[in-house]
């Protein structure tokens, strides 16, 4: 016969429960209503009580007795079975009774042993066997066995209670270490302002290694404002998904929804959909602005909901990349203020002359076009532009009257234009960001061989930004027209650098230089001249 059984799960120590049954007792666990919860691991005792309809019948009974006047007296159940309640709580509600069950000899004597054995099909001869093994007590030792499991009860609740204490405390612990960790590397990575991309990849990866989670990303919304990464998606992990496919749906939810607020996965809804189990996503936001949006996406393992744990690390994730980003967007505004402050004081000098307009823009880019030949990083690249930019600032220092002259000059006049890489290098020299091109602007007219100023540094002495630049600077002055002669075409140009590669120039580098691709320098060298023309002609008329 099939009987009702509840889904409430009652937490015994297997101790505790072996202790009750070598006292040659068994336990029930039934809720307010007497609804008996089904055992994982039975005792035999056990399935042979539950089998049997007057058992449940008094235990429905009596619970609406314990429910109404909180008596927990032992109780004779049916002749020679004794039930001893203890109340089952969850949390801070009782949640149903578990019941020790006293057997005293008073059962074999009874029709209702073989009542038992009937409704669980048992053979009475082997179960009254076994029962005697127990062996059953008298009923003079009720009350005592009663009093005696209800105090370990109580004692075991306790154990439990501080168990479940301890393990709270623990887990909490391993959750605040686990955000600790997290953040202490994120912080420690935080001046890398220059490079966000690299820094959000941290986050990203430091995360996934924490969370359980099959990937997390991130997508940008900062465009133009920081064009490194700019509005990419950054991802760690494997996702179902493509990268095109990722930042549509990021589109697509943050516009139905507040582009601000979090969403997180619970069930089978739109952000599901998009990123997978329990999929996370936390806005970026700084000063009340979205920088782009955090994303945990397809979690894994049997716990299929976002937990608290979950979104703590990732909003503790996302506020460190707020900060971040606010740095390296403010890093990004004033670095672009200091070039342009460059640019424009770079063009001033190069303005006072009409024969070089754009001379050091022109060095600029093919200083870059040599250091990417050579095999430089993107970052080292942008340091020889700007080296290659500033390489003659130090002509600011010396007289118009010499650097317009036409013909050919003097000695001291000669004397003090070789000044100019000194000049240069001190107005520099206080400046942090232009500590690494120093050397370029020092020494790009030093010569392989040891016969440049201003020291007469040989070889690989001559710092490579240096060397770089000297190669792209006698180009564009050997094809621009000086006051004292006509520009040169670019073969005669290259056949006569050709010839001292290896004396004033580094060789290996001189031939990298000759195999570049000159027509981005043509462009802007036309572009220069057009327009240098056009305001000179100005002034004349003027």
């Amino acid at each position: 016969m099939m009987y009702r059984v509840s889904k409430q799960k009652h937490v015994v120590s297997p101790t505790f429960k072996a202790l009750v049954e070598d006292a040659g007792m068994v336990m029930l666990h039934c809720d307010a209503h007497g609804m008996l919860s089904k055992e994982e691991h039975s005792h035999w005792l056990t399935d042979l009580l539950t089998s049997s309809p007057m058992v449940r019948a008094s235990l429905r009974t009596h619970c609406m007795t314990w429910n109404s006047t909180q008596d927990f007296s032992p109780v004779e159940a049916v002749a020679g079975i004794w039930f001893v309640p203890v109340q089952s709580t969850s949390g801070a509600r009782h949640d149903g009774y578990t019941i020790g069950v006293i057997l005293t000899d008073e059962l074999f004597a009874s029709e209702y042993l073989y009542a038992l054995c009937q409704a669980s099909d048992a053979d009475r001869t082997i179960v009254s066997q076994m029962m005697r093994d127990l062996p059953p007590a008298s009923r003079q030792d009720v009350k005592k066995l009663s009093s005696l499991f209800q105090f370990a009860w109580e004692a075991h609740a306790s154990e439990l209670k501080s168990q479940q204490t301890v393990d709270s405390v623990g887990q909490e612990l391993a959750d605040s270490y686990e955000e600790i960790s997290l953040l202490y590397t994120m912080t420690n990575s935080m001046n890398s302002v220059n490079h966000p991309e690299r820094f959000i990849e941290l986050a990203c990866g430091e995360l996934l290694e924490t969370l359980p989670y099959a990937w997390i990303g991130v997508q940008l919304n900062v465009g133009h404002r920081l064009p490194k990464p700019g509005n990419k998606f950054i991802i760690a992990g494997d996702a179902n998904y493509t990268i095109l496919q990722l930042s549509e749906s990021v589109k697509t939810l943050t516009s139905a929804f507040s582009r601000n607020a979090l969403l997180v996965s619970k069930g089978k809804d739109a952000v599901s959909d998009a990123f997978g189990s329990a999929a996370i996503i936390e806005p970026i936001v700084s000063d009340g602005d979205v920088l782009g949006v955090l994303i945990a996406g397809e979690k894994q393992g049997e716990d299929c909901a976002a937990s608290s744990v979950d979104i703590k690390l990732l909003s503790a994730t996302a506020a460190q990349l707020s900060i971040f980003l606010a740095n390296a967007l403010l890093y990004e505004d004033l670095n672009a203020t200091f070039l342009g402050t460059l640019e424009a004081l770079t063009t001033s000098i190069d303005a006072k002359d009409k024969y070089t307009c754009g001379h050091s823009h022109r060095v600029a880019l093919l200083t870059a076009q040599l250091a990417k030949s050579a095999g430089f990083n993107d970052e080292q690249i942008e340091r020889c532009r700007i080296a290659g930019l500033v390489h003659d600032i130090g002509k600011i220092g010396v007289s118009e009257d010499v650097l317009l002259k036409n013909g050919q000059l003097s000695d001291d006049e000669y004397e003090a234009i070789q000044k100019h890489p000194e000049i240069g290098a001190r107005i520099l020299k206080d400046i942090p960001q232009m500590e690494d091109v120093l050397g370029g602007v020092l020494h790009h007219h030093e010569k392989f061989d040891g016969s440049g100023y201003p020291h007469g540094l040989q070889g690989e002495a001559i710092p490579v930004i240096a060397r770089m630049i000297a190669i792209a600077d006698t180009f564009d002055a050997m094809s621009s027209s000086r006051t004292y002669r006509k520009a040169m075409t670019r073969d005669s140009v290259l056949k006569e650098m050709k010839e001292v590669a290896g004396s004033q120039f580094d060789p290996q580098l001189a031939s990298l230089f000759f195999s570049l691709d000159f027509s981005e320098w043509e462009r802007i060298m036309i572009e220069h001249q057009t327009s240098n023309n056009s305001n000179y002609s100005k002034r004349e008329a003027a």
